[in-house]
């Protein structure tokens, strides 16, 4: 089922981009031929097809199976985690379920343009507002939501002294749902996370020449990276962080 909204997802990041509709059939991205329901199997059509178009037998982009891929494996650790800690309530885990697919669609759209599609954070705020208010106790609540606050208070303080060129304004956005679904502990570690696998990616594309010294690559993906692994192990690294140190 992962895989099956993944593929969906593949159409809304490069048709929400391009400001068209969502309805309407698949297409390739090369020839325009519309494709057939052989052509829309999750990951296997891609295998099936060689990589390539049937109608034009140019290559498809491998954006295609590896979102389907990846949204495959996180329904799955959504459903793991949440069974694991005893919380397998059907809300919880359609929550997980949105949740991990806007976190998708943000972080392959800033990869693909370089910007995050600010509209997709502000539905996934709302929705996780509403969650909370409902599944949440009153402390929970308030302390999520003043995390949220801060969280895009900080973000937006290093926009304003980087003027823009240390972190764009849509992670501002990003750190407010950060903060809104995370609570304090597991948004600083979602934060030193991001930090922390965006300078070690860095230095190796230095190192390999390419990218150079005051070049920028988009930071939202690590975001998502350190929000992911929060939300499905934070308790769990934060625990052993503490027996550690």
């Amino acid at each position: 089922m992962g895989s099956a909204i993944g593929s969906f997802l593949n159409v809304v990041i490069d048709r929400a981009i391009r400001r068209e509709t969502l309805l309407g059939r698949s297409y390739c991205d090369n020839c325009h031929a519309t494709l057939k329901t052989v052509d829309l199997i999750p990951i296997f059509s891609f295998v099936g097809l060689g990589g390539r178009c049937r109608v034009c037998k140019k290559p498809v982009s491998w954006q295609y199976p590896i979102v389907e891929a990846i949204a495959g494996i996180l329904f799955v650790l959504s459903f793991l985690t949440l069974s694991t800690a005893g919380n397998l309530a059907i809300a919880s885990l359609l929550f997980n379920f949105f949740l991990v697919s806007i976190l998708i669609i943000v972080a392959e759209v800033d990869i693909k343009f370089s910007l995050i599609p600010t509209s997709f954070v502000y539905l996934a705020s709302l929705i996780a507002l509403l969650y909370n208010f409902i599944f949440l106790n009153q402390d929970a609540f308030v302390q999520n939501v003043g995390t949220a606050f801060l969280a895009a208070l900080v973000f937006g303080l290093i926009v304003l002294v980087t003027r823009g060129k240390g972190m764009g304004t849509g992670d501002i956005t990003l750190a407010f749902l950060m903060g809104l679904v995370l609570g304090f502990s597991q948004t600083i570690l979602t934060v030193f996370l991001a930090f922390f696998f965006g300078a070690l990616v860095s230095v190796f594309l230095i190192i390999l020449g390419k990218k150079h010294f005051g070049q920028t690559i988009p930071f939202a993906p690590f975001l998502v990276l350190g929000f992911l692994l929060s939300l499905f192990w934070g308790t769990q690294i934060l625990r052993w962080y503490l027996m550690v140190y």
